[in-house]
């Protein structure tokens, strides 16, 4: 057999070539397009990255964890469904990382969680933050995993209290249907943490080996478990006014809201309205709302009251240069507009074709740019020039290129960016500039196209998705503006990205405001300030190479140092170093070490004048090697875990690479 002779040929000796490789030029970003064996390398200067996930480039040569969502507002339809609250029977249960606690619980309304409430203490200094998960029933115990959240130990004092858990992911649960509450403390961590119990049921349960066996007890845990209505965001608005008032809107199912900026509490603006719409597109001119679904007529609000301006329905509305343009349902290439200052009044005759009536390609997204309104149709563009009826020309753009909704379309002060069919572009309505590329076939072969979400914040164009198999978008691609030769690189792919809607909030320190793909409920999406999860969930850090072949493919390469560098933290955890080979996928982990910094610190009980050196180290640089010898091989970084961030400066190789004999 030919792997029999080859395993069986003397290989020669080791007395071949080193070489080390710096391999890595992080603002490039990620390239999933290459393939491996024709991956152009360049030390110092490719992007060998295969995936950067849940990442963010920091400065050029590092990536870290990125932030998730933090809390905004409550959720459309928030009701309290199971509980036990009883203190019949008192008494404290407690966790930590070897054991685990279960109470089962049962909805009467099919819809989805949005958040539990635990009655938890600390009274004994426990540290470490505790993670609380949701597990669908199988055999009268927890069988798979739906939806994962956190506790930050600093959220619990030393006597009982309910502590919220809220949950990114909403997982649909069903009326009539058990399911686990199981909470743990994650990592590494110390002492145990206090879960009250009652007498009142006997449903809990326990588990000491990480859940894989559980144990009964004559005890319950008290609990309550809050559903919200089921149904994403379709509609979101950052509204200002001249006097400074500033207001959120946003649409789920059949009624508008409006956000309380500092409870998070909701108001009704107007219900009642059309089941049947699935979009809201909103423009805010002289300190009056106006918004339209293609249902309802064109609709406003003046920050009081919510009326009706006219009944004609509208699909796309955006201001420009003094005029309202709306695009109407009936006659889906016609671009009418208002009289000039007069937002409600319009002309029978004040329309304009783009670029002729009736021609089945219908306007999906209006967008001023610079002094002209840009006017996208599924498969073409147009320019809008002029001021008034007597000056307007509408000409075809030179950049060619259609998109799919006013979703999937965004701009900036300079560029719009837009999803087509072939890809992600930036264009000033003449030239537009493919910044998919390096992910190019990831974006053609996307599913559901015309329901995602695109839009520019600090930099960062975000483009929210629906894999296939799914029913509403949950993942991410980002794209950095600033790095990259062709002026965007492909930063990362985000998980557990549950946004159906985005706004940036340019009156609010360009904040940006994302709204659920599942919930009625809007976020705040990466703060500074943000902890480092996902309204409590994980964000699961990862960076992966494209197979490295060295000088070639034919010949066996050994890794003889292998050197990554990691930015030191102030918490005590780990990251996984792994490798495969070959193009196995076979991921192995070779070493877990920890990056939390060493040194002296003020208050860690070291005197002055005792010599000590203040101060924490700053990198840890950890030694590795990659075993055995294989054409390809293949690197990866990862961390999946909450309230942990991790920061990768580089990694060197050295190679050994055989002669071919």
């Amino acid at each position: 057999m030919a792997w029999a002779r080859r395993v069986s040929k003397i290989v020669p000796s080791l007395g071949s070539r080193t070489t080390s490789y710096e391999i890595n030029d992080y603002s490039l970003g990620y390239n999933s397009f290459y393939s491996n064996d024709k991956f152009p390398v360049k030390d110092g200067g490719s992007n060998m990255w295969r995936l950067a996930q849940d990442a963010r480039i920091n400065t050029l040569g590092e990536y870290i964890t990125r932030k998730g969502f933090d809390y905004y507002s409550v959720a459309a339809g928030t009701t309290l469904n199971d509980k036990i609250d009883s203190t019949a029977g008192a008494s404290s249960q407690t966790f930590n990382n070897t054991t685990r606690l279960a109470q089962v619980f049962t909805p009467s309304t099919t819809d989805r969680l949005n958040k539990i409430e635990l009655n938890l203490k600390n009274a004994s200094s426990a540290t470490g933050t505790i993670i609380v998960e949701i597990w669908s029933n199988v055999s009268s115990k927890p069988g798979v995993l739906l939806a994962t959240s956190s506790i930050a130990s600093s959220a619990l004092a030393t006597t009982y209290a309910y502590i919220t858990v809220r949950f990114a992911e909403a997982p649909n649960l069903v009326s009539g249907t058990d399911y686990w509450i199981v909470v743990y403390t994650q990592g590494i961590s110390s002492g145990s943490y206090s879960w009250s119990s009652s007498t009142v049921e006997t449903t809990a349960l326990s588990s000491t080996d990480s859940g894989l066996t559980w144990s009964t007890h004559t005890f319950s845990l008290n609990f309550k478990e809050h559903f919200a209505t089921t149904g994403g965001v379709i509609g979101l608005h950052r509204a200002y006014k001249a006097d400074g008032t500033k207001v959120t809107l946003f649409v789920q199912g059949t009624v508008l809201y409006s956000v309380n900026d500092t409870t998070g509490a909701l108001t009704e603006v107007k219900t009642g309205l059309s089941a049947s719409a699935t979009y809201y597109r909103f423009v805010t001119v002289n300190d009056i709302v106006y918004y339209v679904n293609g249902y309802d007529g064109l609709r406003k609000w003046d920050f009081t009251t919510e009326s009706q301006v006219s009944a004609t329905n509208y699909s796309l509305i955006c201001s420009h240069k003094g005029l309202l343009f709306l695009v109407p349902t009936l006659d889906t290439t016609a671009l009418v507009y208002s009289n000039f200052g007069e937002y409600e009044i319009f002309t029978s005759t004040d329309l304009i074709y783009a670029d002729s009536p009736n021609t089945g390609d219908p306007i999906t997204a209006l967008m001023p740019l610079n002094g002209y309104l840009i006017i996208s149709t599924l498969n073409n563009k147009f320019i809008l020039s002029g001021n008034d009826n007597a000056t307007f020309s509408i000409d075809e753009a030179p950049d060619q290129k259609g998109t799919y909704s006013q979703e999937t379309m965004s701009s900036d002060a300079n560029s719009i960016y837009y999803l087509s069919d072939d890809g992600v572009y930036q264009s000033n309505g003449s030239e537009a500039k493919l910044l998919s590329t390096d992910i190019y076939q990831e974006i053609v072969d996307l599913p559901n196209k015309d329901k995602s979400c695109l839009t520019v914040n600090k930099g960062r164009l975000y483009l929210w998705i629906m894999p296939s198999a799914e029913t509403s978008n949950s993942k991410c691609y980002v794209f950095s503006l600033n790095y990259g030769d062709s002026g965007g690189t492909t930063e990362s792919y985000d998980t557990n990205a549950f946004v159906s809607r985005a706004v940036n909030g340019f009156r609010d320190g360009d904040k940006l405001i994302v709204g659920s793909s599942r919930l009625g409920q809007v976020y705040y999406q990466e703060l500074s300030s943000n902890d480092y999860s996902n309204l409590g969930g994980l964000i699961n850090f990862e960076l992966r190479t494209h197979y490295y072949i060295g000088t070639s493919p034919a010949v066996l390469k050994g890794v003889r140092d292998w050197q990554p560098r990691f930015g030191c933290q102030s918490g005590n955890y780990t990251i996984s170093c792994e490798y495969a080979y070959d193009l196995r996928n076979n991921w192995t982990v070779y070493s877990t070490p920890n990056v939390q910094g060493s040194g002296i610190t003020y208050g860690s009980g070291s005197t002055y004048g005792s010599g000590a050196v203040y101060g924490t180290s700053a990198e840890l640089q950890a030694g590795l090697i990659i075993p055995g010898e294989y054409r390809r091989f293949a690197v990866r970084f990862k961390h999946y875990a909450t309230r942990q961030p991790q920061k990768f400066l580089g990694h060197t190789l050295v190679l050994q690479t055989r002669r071919i004999r």
